[in-house]
């Protein structure tokens, strides 16, 4: 394959996702979802040793 036919495929592939991906938020809200549960939770996770260096490196007095 070239790179042009390689381009289109993954644009192909991209679009086809997309239409699934509406198709299914259109389902979830028409089974009585709301847009919480759609986006569902998002965890954040901090880098122990980054926010130690970072905390080290500008005197950390004790503020969150």
């Amino acid at each position: 394959m070239t790179k042009r036919q390689i381009k289109a495929a993954n644009k192909a592939r991209k679009a086809a996702s997309a239409r699934q991906r509406g198709l299914d938020r259109a389902a979830h809200f028409a089974a009585g979802g709301d847009l919480a549960s759609w986006r569902g939770v998002h965890t954040v996770t901090t880098d122990r040793k980054r926010e130690a260096s970072r905390r080290a490196c500008r005197a950390y007095k004790g503020e969150v």
